[in-house]
């Protein structure tokens, strides 16, 4: 006997998951490791196989990855609520607020973007209504933001 998934409905398409918490880190430690470590030996001028290099290397790359863990991570919200349709008028403010549009609804699955150079800095947000509650994924600042405006 073979389980077959049900048919794709709103209330069983996933949301997208993103970079969670050991891939945001990694990615900005790398990055910021090199360019501290670049700094300093131009800076400096010691090579990179000098010590203080990789010292200056750990400390910036943990800084940054650090930071970046707190507000670039992905992070989901899940919001009840009791009047579907005020809700979504005012989750249709607060976003508007924010400067995010509605961009594609597919499979129950909203994408709400800010213009081209701001969606580098701040990300998409992806709403899946569900019948009491809405769930809410985007980077970690902009879920704080959300959920301190649509409380929770």
């Amino acid at each position: 006997m073979t389980k077959t998934s049900p048919p794709s409905s709103p209330e069983t398409s996933e949301l997208p998951t993103g970079p969670g918490v050991a891939f945001t880190f990694i990615y900005y430690f790398s990055g910021a490791s090199l360019i501290a470590a670049l700094f300093t030996a131009k800076t400096l001028g010691v090579g990179f196989g000098n010590p203080i290099t990789g010292e200056f290397a750990l400390i910036g790359g943990s800084l940054a990855g650090l930071v970046a863990v707190f507000f670039n991570r992905t992070k989901t919200l899940e919001i009840p609520f009791t009047s579907r349709k005020t809700f979504l008028r005012e989750l249709e403010t607060t976003l508007a607020e924010m400067g995010y549009t509605l961009t594609e609804t597919i499979d129950g699955i909203s994408q709400y973007q800010r213009s081209p150079f701001q969606r580098w800095f701040s990300g998409d947000i992806y709403v899946q209504i569900r019948e009491q509650s809405a769930a809410l994924v985007s980077r970690a600042v902009n879920v704080r933001t959300l959920k301190k405006r649509l409380g929770d």
